[in-house]
């Protein structure tokens, strides 16, 4: 669905991504891993247009494109960064219209928030109340569900995990996999919390020193054996 070829890219002069080549498939969850520094979250905002390549092609559906926010926001995908969950003075509610900026019809939303909420159970009673209030585990699920609102095809998100207890992530994790199994939705998700979420996932890139050192299915031999020669 999503293809990256030959990709270099970086911030000034320091080069962090060099030919790097990607796919991101239809109704699959593709997990990015790496060290620190390896390049993952430059990935995704290479992917999403957020920062401007060097070389290299991008193809949606087998068509060249210049990636940019709107332009992926109109093909239906979207992406959750790190650590920017909601809108802390606004309401729950208020946080997840502002999916609606793009509609031509917002008249839709009600019905789109009441079956949007069938993956969010403990948002239904919080409607109202301010997203600062919730935990972070409930502002990643507002984030998430903000989302899906729009009934997305693809979602990017970068490091989710992050401050979240473990049974947070746990819950998190298995949501992203239902809404995949349920809806078709991707996920393309970087992440370090590699135990609860592997064996969610179907495919799996790794990356070190801002080139693709594995690229193949989330489990198996060959990558236990990748995972403990970078993570050792």
């Amino acid at each position: 669905m999503l293809e990256l070829k030959n990709i270099t890219a970086g911030y000034g002069k320091k080069v962090v991504l060099s030919d790097v080549s990607v796919a991101f498939k239809d109704n699959t969850v593709t997990v990015v891993m790496g060290p620190n520094g390896a390049g993952k979250s430059t990935l995704l905002k290479t992917a999403y247009g957020l920062l401007k390549k060097s070389a290299g092609d991008v193809f949606l559906d087998g068509q060249k494109i210049t990636p940019s926010p709107q332009h992926f926001v109109e093909k239906g995908i979207f992406m959750i960064p790190q650590g920017k969950r909601v809108f802390r003075h606004m309401t729950v509610r208020e946080n997840l219209e502002l999916a609606t900026h793009f509609w031509k019809d917002k008249s839709v939303f009600p019905a789109r928030l009441e079956e949007t909420l069938t993956q969010f159970p403990d948002l239904k009673d919080r409607l109202d109340g301010l997203a600062g209030n919730l935990s972070g585990g409930q502002q990643q699920m507002v984030a998430l569900a903000r989302g899906l609102l729009n009934k997305p095809k693809m979602v990017f998100m970068d490091e989710p995990s992050i401050g979240l207890s473990p049974k947070l992530i746990n819950d998190i994790f298995h949501t992203i996999k239902q809404i995949k199994d349920t809806t078709g939705t991707s996920f393309v998700i970087v992440e370090h919390n590699l135990k609860t979420l592997l064996p969610l996932t179907d495919w799996a890139y790794i990356l070190e020193q801002g080139q693709v050192i594995y690229d193949g299915p989330s489990e198996g031999k060959t990558l236990e054996k990748m995972l403990s020669a970078v993570f050792k």
